[in-house]
């Protein structure tokens, strides 16, 4: 079967971070939960560093699609993403966005579609 997403009828939720919107492409179901695609959006302005945490995932990118974001890595430090860029997130990294842009969104794709999130230490 054929999946799309059209941006005039999307539906926006507000899922695991409150202050992001999130919209879902349709490929979870598509692939039976293997993978996550969706937009990210600011839903609010940046409040500060969102805590360091971990996604215990097989794969996971974003490239961002407007504004610009602020995030460190525990292998690469502070790095500043505009829209046009992309990075690729290894499993389980310790990272934390430090801030981002009023127009931030972002296209981020994970496998598998559902995967858990923890705190972690710096």
């Amino acid at each position: 079967m054929t999946t799309m997403s059209f941006h005039n009828s999307a539906a926006w939720k507000t899922g695991m971070r409150t202050y992001l919107e999130y919209r879902d492409l349709g490929i979870v179901e598509a692939t039976g939960g293997k993978v996550l695609a969706h937009v990210i959006r600011a839903k609010e302005p940046c409040s500060g560093p969102g805590g360091y945490h971990t996604h215990d995932v097989e794969f996971q990118m974003n490239y961002v699609l407007r504004g610009w974001t602020r995030v460190e890595f525990e292998d690469a430090g502070e790095v500043r993403f505009e829209a046009g860029d992309a990075w690729y997130q290894k499993p389980n990294i310790k990272h934390e966005v430090l801030e981002y842009s009023d127009d931030f969104e972002v296209i981020e794709i994970c496998m598998p579609a559902d995967f858990p999130t923890e705190d972690a230490h710096r």
